[in-house]
């Protein structure tokens, strides 16, 4: 028998974006930064990963270069950027700014680009998050939607053969003292079997509520 233990922890889908000017090699950059309610390792791994799908990334120290970058967000992909990803009171925060001398004007419209961009970048974040624990959540329910059935099935072998030894116990009364304890052992066995059904059958039914659930969070994402 295998037991099920679900837990659903629902955290807040939300970040906080805000300018923040960073020193790159001693220049300092004024970019913009989200933080994720998220762990640094998660939302680095993320934003790295994302990254890359948009552009080409060169890993640096302890910040990364991003060149031929190109979102609908930011439509110039002859500019290049500086980004960095950090902890700050267990919120994982990733910052981007535009690695490019611009005129005031340019940058103006370059900033709000990236201010759109990594709004997106965020909502995204939660909605892979999302995406990751419904697909946990969909395995869990076929396992256990194959263990259930293995288990009717076995019930079922379970019945015909208690049929098969109720007759071999009419049959055979020399062996009566056998086939007795054997009926007894075939009646504890369907028994067993039963309740490993019934629990069976709970736990995914508690799993097809987890995954209606990670539906719900994820229409809910704005």
């Amino acid at each position: 028998m295998i037991l099920l233990t679900i837990v659903i922890c629902a955290k807040a889908q939300t970040y906080k974006i805000k300018s923040e000017t960073q020193r790159v090699n001693n220049v300092k950059y004024e970019g913009f930064s989200s933080a994720i309610n998220g762990s640094y390792e998660k939302v680095d791994a993320f934003w790295n990963a994302y990254l890359k799908q948009h552009g080409k990334v060169r890993r640096k120290r302890n910040y990364s270069e991003i060149s031929e970058f190109s979102v609908k967000e930011l439509p110039y992909d002859t500019l290049n950027y500086v980004t960095k990803t950090k902890l700050i009171d267990s919120l994982g925060v990733i910052w981007l700014a535009v690695d490019t001398d611009l005129a005031q004007d340019d940058l103006e419209k370059v900033n709000k680009k990236i201010l759109s961009f990594l709004r997106r970048a965020s909502r995204d974040y939660y909605i892979a998050e999302e995406q990751n624990k419904l697909d946990e959540s969909e395995s869990a329910a076929v396992y256990l939607s194959k263990n259930h059935q293995k288990l009717i099935t076995n019930g079922e072998a379970l019945r015909h053969e208690l049929e098969f030894t109720e007759a071999l116990k009419a049959k055979l009364e020399g062996q009566l003292e056998n086939a007795i304890l054997k009926i007894k052992v075939l009646n504890q066995q369907i028994i067993d079997n039963k309740e490993a059904v019934d629990s069976v059958y709970n736990d995914l039914e508690q799993v097809k509520k987890v995954i209606e659930a990670h539906k719900e969070s994820m229409k809910n994402i704005n």
